[in-house]
C-alpha cells in the first residue's frame, strides 16, 4: 500500500475532488461575472454615447432639417417608420450600433457628389459630436446609397464618390484621423434599400418592389454614417 510504504495516501480522497471541483466552478463564475460585468459596463457607455450624439444633433442641427429618432427593436419595420416620420435626418438606434440617415438632397445637389455649402454645414455641426465619443467608438462606416433608376455601374460609382466626400470631410475638416479610428466608405449602390439587412432574402424583384415610388427612391437615396460601439457581444 501506497500509504503504508509513504506514510500517507496518494490518492485523494472524494472531499478533496469535491473541493476541487467546487473550486474549478468558483472561479469560473468570477471570470464570467466579470465578463458580464464588462460587457454591461460597455452597453452603458454605448447607451450613453448614443443619447449624448441623439441630443447634441437635435439641439446642433437649425430649424432648417427635421430630426427624427428611431429605436431598431422589436422587429422595427423601419421603412414603415420612415413613412409615418418623414424627416430629412435619421437617428437609427440599435444594440451595439448607431446609424446617422442623410437624405441625398441635405447634402447633395441632384446627381452630383461634391458637399454642397448646406451639406459642409450640417456635417461640421455633425462631425465633431462624433469626434467627441470616440473613446466609446470601434468603428465607423460611411455608406452611400442609391435608388433603382440608371445603370448598376452609374449607381455604384454616385453613391461611392458621395461616401468618399463625407469620409473626406469627416477626416480632414472635422479630424477624425483613421489611423486611430477605424473608419471606411463603401457603395450599396441601388443594393441596400431602406429596412434591408445582411441575411435578408433579398432579390431584383424585391428591390425594384422598395422602389416602387418616388416617395421610397427619395427615401433610398442616401449617406450613412453607421457608429458601432464598444460591445462585448460584437
Amino acid at each position: 500500500m501506497l500509504r503504508d510504504k509513504f506514510g500517507f495516501n496518494f490518492w485523494p480522497s472524494f472531499t478533496d475532488l469535491m473541493l476541487s471541483f467546487v473550486l474549478i466552478v468558483l472561479i469560473i463564475l468570477f471570470v464570467v461575472s466579470k465578463m458580464l460585468a464588462a460587457g454591461s459596463e460597455n452597453l452603458d457607455a454605448a447607451k450613453k454615447s448614443q443619447e449624448q450624439i441623439q441630443t447634441q444633433i437635435q439641439n446642433g442641427i437649425d430649424d432648417r432639417y427635421k430630426v427624427v429618432i428611431l429605436k431598431d427593436e422589436n422587429g422595427l419595420d423601419l421603412s414603415k417608420a420612415m413613412t409615418e416620420q418623414k424627416a430629412d435626418v435619421y437617428i437609427i438606434d440599435k444594440l451595439d450600433r448607431q446609424t446617422i440617415t442623410f437624405s441625398d438632397k441635405v447634402l447633395f445637389d441632384t446627381n452630383e457628389s461634391e458637399l454642397k455649402p448646406a451639406g459642409q454645414d450640417i456635417l461640421w455641426k455633425v462631425g465633431p459630436i462624433i469626434a467627441n465619443n470616440l473613446d466609446n467608438i470601434v468603428e465607423i462606416q460611411v455608406q452611400g446609397h442609391a435608388d433603382i433608376n440608371f445603370e448598376d455601374d452609374y449607381n455604384l460609382n454616385l453613391a461611392a464618390q458621395r461616401a468618399m466626400a463625407v469620409y473626406k470631410y469627416l477626416q480632414f475638416n472635422v479630424g477624425i484621423d483613421p489611423a486611430k479610428h477605424l473608419m471606411s466608405a463603401t457603395s450599396f449602390g441601388r443594393f441596400k434599400p431602406v429596412g434591408r439587412e445582411a441575411g435578408d432574402n433579398y432579390d431584383y424583384e424585391k428591390i425594384q418592389k422598395a422602389n416602387a415610388t418616388e416617395e421610397l427612391m427619395a427615401r433610398n437615396r442616401r449617406i450613412e454614417i453607421v457608429i458601432f460601439y464598444k460591445n462585448a457581444q460584437r
